[in-house]
């Protein structure tokens, strides 16, 4: 792997996990809370299980970019990445399908509940976490899996410039 690749891939990691991995781990906990506040009064039964269980996949999804992922791509990468890669490409799918399916579902209440304030902050919050998993899943995907797998060819030829 070319130097100047290697130094690409530690400025998008370094660029990731300060604005979205740390980001995401931030907000989840007053989501939760919002929701559970909202069921509280009697919005959205389940909404705070279904958050739950999104922040805990995309915890686990962070651990092993960070653990695994991160660690061989600062080292130039080896011939497993393109398989990790493809397993975490998978897993940004399925994190947006769950978004996706999170928000319909809020959209559904919001038209019902729309008074509810707990329910208009969890509604923003979400829509704002969506928005950062959008861009984190498209810098991943677009951006630094293709310096180490041809399989996913780079959408453009942009420079990244965290």
């Amino acid at each position: 792997m070319p130097p100047n690749i290697t130094a690409q891939a530690k400025a998008l990691i370094e660029h990731i996990q300060m604005r979205y991995h740390e980001g995401h781990r931030r907000t989840l906990p007053d989501l939760l809370a919002l929701a559970a506040a909202a069921e509280e009064h009697g919005v959205g039964d389940g909404l705070a299980n279904a958050l739950a269980a999104i922040g805990h996949a995309l915890e686990q999804h962070m651990f092993k970019e960070e653990m695994r992922l991160f660690p061989m791509m600062e080292q130039g990468g080896n011939t497993l990445i393109g398989r990790l890669i493809e397993d975490l490409h998978r897993e940004h799918v399925d994190h947006e399908a769950a978004m996706n399916e999170l928000r319909a579902r809020l959209r559904l209440l919001n038209g019902t509940y729309c008074t509810d304030p707990a329910l208009q902050k969890l509604v923003r919050g979400v829509d704002d976490l969506a928005h950062e998993l959008a861009q984190h899943i498209r810098a991943e995907d677009e951006e630094l899996f293709p310096l180490f797998s041809a399989s996913h060819a780079p959408a453009s030829n942009a420079a990244f410039h965290p």
